[in-house]
């Protein structure tokens, strides 16, 4: 048996498999996997439990749950697994704009404003606990110096 070009073909029609799926077709799959994968794995722990130490293994080393396939490539460095876990910041250090600039001004003031308003917000915390750690101590000082007036009194 020689080997066709529809072997090598089927290759390149394995992206077009790739496209993404909507959202509701991967929860459905993922609960409909979650329904078989975890029950499974209960019973071969309780029949054989080699078994199902096996299927749990394979089953976190498959990766994602939906049925897409292959789990997402995994970060080239720790750069872009930060910034997939923190969008936010990917967004800021990108210079996402909204297209309008009177609008992106506006937007970085406020954002500067409410960094300057946090600044000064976490100051004032913590001079209100170094005042409540100092009154504290005062208290402790005074009573113990009461305490110790006491002692000194009442061995005269």
């Amino acid at each position: 048996m020689t080997m066709t070009t529809e072997h090598h073909d089927s290759t390149a029609s394995y992206s077009q498999l790739e496209q993404k799926m909507p959202v509701a077709v991967q929860v459905l799959s993922t609960v409909l996997f979650a329904a078989f994968a975890i029950p499974v794995t209960i019973v071969a722990l309780n029949v054989f439990w080699p078994a199902g130490v096996l299927i749990a293994v394979i089953l976190a080393w498959r990766g994602g749950f939906a049925p897409t396939g292959t789990p997402s490539a995994p970060p080239r460095n720790i750069d872009e697994a930060v910034k997939s876990l923190m969008p936010t910041m990917a967004r800021k250090e990108g210079q996402h704009t909204s297209g309008n600039a009177s609008f992106d001004a506006y937007r970085h003031d406020m954002i500067e404003r409410l960094e300057t308003e946090q600044k000064t917000f976490e100051g004032f915390l913590t001079r209100l606990r170094d005042a409540k750690d100092q009154s504290e101590f005062d208290d402790f000082m005074n009573e113990r110096a009461a305490r110790v007036d006491v002692d000194t009194t009442a061995q005269d």
